[in-house]
């Protein structure tokens, strides 16, 4: 059980991470899977209390947008940021900079590891 477990990994799915992600693929694709890109996103708004979007509002750079202010404060905005290829900070999205090195506990145990660059 989760609740017994104190320094396990919990993964956590939200509901409104899984519109948003049906928005964004819908969008992208011109398809409209289960809802519309417009309705899904729409429905994080209203629950939060917000004005709906129109259909000339929706774009992809405010669906990616909804889902930064959806998920703030989660964890997301570095993978985010890789995944749709944007800087962070005056880092490339790519950098080195932005992988943690691996541990050393994890090196001494696998000779065969090759630390990450920059460390």
């Amino acid at each position: 059980m989760k609740h017994l477990d104190r320094f396990g990994d919990v993964p956590v799915i939200r509901l409104a991470e899984m519109y948003l992600t049906r928005a964004e693929c819908n969008f992208r694709n011109n398809t409209t899977v289960g809802a519309t890109p417009l309705a899904d996103v729409n429905i994080i708004r209203a629950r939060a209390g917000l004005t709906p979007l129109t259909a000339g509002q929706l774009t992809l750079a405010a669906i990616t947008r909804e889902r930064f202010l959806e998920l703030a404060f989660e964890g997301h905005n570095l993978p985010e940021a890789k995944r749709l290829q944007q800087s962070v900070g005056t880092f490339a999205w790519n950098s080195p900079k932005l992988i943690m090195p691996i541990p050393q506990r994890e090196m001494d145990v696998n000779k065969k590891l090759v630390q990450n660059e920059g460390y």
